[in-house]
């Protein structure tokens, strides 16, 4: 089985993959190609009608929803719940996803930075391995400021 190919697909490490919406019918084959979590950063009013956690639980995966809308959700507890986030994972091969990448590209640069001790630099790297684009001088600047 070869793993879908998801819209703004990053694969930072051997068992973190980022990407955008991930369409209803891939999560089987996800499922099939190892991936044991779906961490998904969407709030409930950008998922429609589709119910994603009750699909990840039919496939048999972990799911976790930790809304982020936009900046304004880019804050030292959101960043602590996407750690404990991660930190429950360990191992295991999950799916991180928003819409388009975006915010899980912020939230992996902002966690490096808040939670693991890293420079600005090394974590806006992080970031953009992961999938920060367009959200990268609000988080530049979040960085340079320090949590609140």
């Amino acid at each position: 089985m070869t793993a879908p190919t998801l819209f703004n697909e990053r694969r930072p490490s051997d068992t973190i993959w980022t990407a955008g919406a991930v369409a209803p019918e891939q999560f089987g084959d996800l499922k099939a190609a190892g991936v044991q979590r779906v961490i998904n950063l969407r709030p409930r009013a950008e998922q429609g009608e589709f119910d994603e956690s009750a699909t990840v639980a039919a496939c048999g995966m972990q799911y976790a929803n930790l809304p982020i809308a936009g900046p304004q959700d880019l804050t030292l507890a959101n960043v602590k719940a996407f750690d404990a986030l991660m930190a429950e994972a360990g191992g295991d091969s999950t799916v991180v996803h928003c819409a388009s990448n975006n915010r899980v590209g912020a939230l992996f640069a902002l966690r490096a930075a808040w939670i693991k001790g890293v420079s600005t630099d090394e974590a806006l790297a992080i970031g953009r391995a992961h999938g920060l684009l367009a959200m990268e001088p609000a988080v530049a600047a979040l960085l340079a400021q320090g949590p609140a």
